[in-house]
């Protein structure tokens, strides 16, 4: 085994220095909570108030003490020990191996999909490592007319630039196992002439030089399985996106940095902007089918974490690598959109609690499972939380006011000891905000890319408050999300909503009026116990009654607009963008995609769209057609019934090329007669 391929001997000290610091900060915070709370013996209910507050606040003391790791990294600079870096002599070389870039989509906009892997495909080129990478759109779209859309977006790529035999497009007919079944299918058909596997997402764009800088931290160390590029919000326009992309860009780096500083080579996948080793992925990360029923059992979700598990466990290391950079995805557009994909993610986590006790895996990779699942979870236990110690309170006839304050204390109530142990909470969440803020304006030219030091500043208070008004309403979309999972509830696998696009207020309404009702419930509820303790309950009240206009003016591109033209939220990658970047929206906007109105209609009626489908049906043989749905389209088609065909018989005929050469060649007698 290669000498440098395992975490190095100071990932021990490093990982004692983090986790004990964080399981230290818990104790001593949940020893203070036990103190405010025994002032009149321990009942029942604050035995649950306290368990609870330890799990809430420990995930909060991991995530700063990692934060404070990701602070000192960066700041102190230097590479991480054990992964083995080229020399500059090295960077000359030729790369000796082969790589596959591969983009699964489903349902997306071609003319996006496409422009990004344009300008992905330019950037390799430019930096003259194009023989090395070949790249793949491996489609699992649904709807006829996306499929069709695709098929005339990739062959005008490849004329452009030149693609043929190096940019390959495959649509799946069947859609087994989701996104981790459409990489299954590549790997089993083509995956073994490369060495290594660039896994992308519909929306993510990357850097030539990030590509080839990948590919050779692959050839040096010969026992990492997958190195993770965490990708950068950029590119949206609406003020909700341009929060996230702000906060990713300001606060990411050092909770990034923190990770990878103690987890090393035991890092996690998260699925897309990563490259894997082809073989080794083939050969051991094939992935389970849970038993048992949806939502808990069937097809894994979030297939990325349990990925890396494996590979792990196979005797392969896993890096995060911050300092790559070039690495880019869109965030969702507004707060619906971010619930619907977190909706998913929930489950996905979820279903990693019947994984975290399997067989030979590494410790960390448990922990890996673990903190997924605790990133969901950590919602409903604060919820819990508050509605425990307002139980507290009220318990044995507590109906006396002057024992609310110690009786939840553990929410920062009027003694001195609550305040404290409340202003320590609050700290930890906010100190990664606070650390990022401190390295960009330490960093003066990239301050000056963000809008100059006094507008980054207003930039990041303005954040904090809008995120603070946000947060209880994700508390209460993610706690549905577990109760609804852990209650049998499925989530269906749709395409995101990538576009921006303005929230409707009736649907704005319709999302958030539990919220708003939760809200005013807890207001009166506080008031009618103490005025005081609402006073302390303002921002979670605040933030529910808000949600929908929240949610509304947040999901508003002329908001994001104004913004930016204030200096607010500004990204270096947008006062300066990156080539990639702006080659991607200048192709986006050079080059966009006709919609196909009807896709069966499309292909009969034009030359270009019939010959180049019938050949990529020709392009893999074996294709199975519905036939009771071919039966019924061909009678439409061809027995000149007027009726419209459904989806499936679109489908069906999309798949069958006899079908669409006789219907093509009757239609053109019809034409020529």
């Amino acid at each position: 085994m290669h000498a440098h391929s395992f975490s190095p001997e100071s990932a021990g000290p490093r990982r004692a220095c983090v986790l004990g610091l964080a399981a230290a900060s818990t104790v001593l915070g949940t020893w203070e909570m036990h103190r405010l709370l025994s002032v009149r013996g321990i009942t029942a209910p604050e035995v649950v108030l306290m368990a609870l507050f330890a799990l809430c606040f420990g995930w909060i003391a991991l995530s700063f003490w990692t934060a404070v790791a990701g602070f000192i990294q960066l700041a102190v600079g230097g590479r991480l020990p054990g992964l083995l870096w080229p020399t500059a002599e090295e960077e000359k070389s030729r790369l000796a191996t082969r790589t596959s870039v591969v983009m699964p989509i489903h349902n997306e906009d071609p003319a996006a999909v496409f422009a990004n892997v344009q300008a992905t495909y330019e950037s390799v080129a430019a930096t003259g490592h194009l023989e090395s990478f070949d790249f793949y759109v491996l489609s699992d779209s649904t709807k006829p007319e996306a499929w069709v859309a695709e098929e005339l977006a990739w062959a005008d790529l490849c004329r452009r630039v030149g693609g043929q035999g190096r940019i390959f497009y495959r649509r799946r007919t069947d859609n087994t196992g989701k996104k981790a079944g459409n990489l299954q299918d590549f790997c089993e058909r083509w995956g073994r002439h490369y060495d290594f596997t660039v896994v992308l997402d519909a929306d993510s764009l990357m850097d030539g030089r990030t590509l080839v800088k990948m590919a050779r931290l692959m050839e040096l160390n010969p026992r990492t399985g997958i190195i993770q590029a965490p990708p950068l919000c950029v590119g949206r326009s609406t003020l909700f996106a341009r929060l996230q992309q702000f906060a990713g860009r300001v606060y990411g780096p050092v909770v990034a940095a923190g990770a990878a500083a103690w987890q090393l080579g035991e890092s996690n996948y998260w699925g897309h902007n990563a490259i894997i080793r082809t073989a080794a992925f083939i050969e051991h990360c094939g992935l389970p089918v849970l038993p048992g029923q949806q939502p808990f059992g069937g097809h894994i979700l979030s297939h990325d974490f349990v990925e890396a598990a494996l590979m792990r466990r196979a005797g392969y290391t896993v890096w995060l690598v911050p300092e790559l950079g070039g690495s880019y995805e869109q965030p969702p557009p507004n707060l619906l959109a971010y619930a619907q994909r977190d909706r998913r993610w929930c489950q996905g986590n979820l279903q990693h609690l019947s994984l975290v006790m399997a067989g030979g895996l590494h410790p960390i990779s448990r922990g890996h499972f673990l903190m997924g699942v605790m990133s969901y979870v950590a919602s409903p236990l604060w919820l819990l939380f508050l509605l425990a110690g307002l139980v507290a309170a009220l318990h044995d006839g507590w109906v006396t006011l002057e024992h609310l304050p110690q009786a939840l204390a553990g929410l920062g109530f009027d003694s001195e000891g609550a305040l404290r142990l409340f202003s320590v909470s609050m700290g930890m969440l906010f100190a990664p905000k606070v650390l990022g803020l401190t390295l960009a304006l330490a960093r003066g030219q990239e301050a000056k890319r963000m809008g100059g030091r006094a507008r980054l500043v207003a930039s990041v208070l303005l954040e904090s408050v809008l995120a603070t008004l946000l947060a209880p309403v994700m508390m209460l979309f993610q706690s549905h999300f577990v109760f609804g999972t852990l209650l049998g509830y499925r989530v269906t696998w749709s395409s995101q909503q990538r576009e921006d696009a303005d929230l409707p207020w009736s649907e704005a309404a319709r999302r958030h009026w539990v919220h708003t009702a939760f809200g005013v419930a807890l207001a009166v509820g506080a008031f009618l116990l103490s005025p005081g303790l609402l006073a302390w309950l303002t921002p979670v009240v605040a933030g529910l009654l808000l949600s929908i206009p929240l949610s509304v003016f947040t999901a508003r591109a002329s908001l994001g607009m104004w913004a930016e033209r204030m200096g607010l939220f500004l990204m270096p990658e947008e006062t300066e963008p990156p080539e990639v970047l702006t080659r991607a929206r200048e192709i986006t906007e050079e080059h966009a995609v006709a919609p196909v109105a009807d896709a069966v209609d499309h292909v009969l009626t034009d030359a270009r769209a019939h010959a180049l489908h019938l050949a990529l049906l020709e392009s893999q043989p074996g294709l199975e057609t519905a036939p009771v749905a071919l039966a019924s389209a061909r009678k439409k088609l061809l027995g000149g019934e007027a009726e419209p065909l459904s989806a499936p018989e679109k489908t069906a005929v999309l798949l069958d090329a006899g079908t669409l050469a006789e219907a093509r060649e009757r239609r053109l007698a019809r034409i020529a007669s």
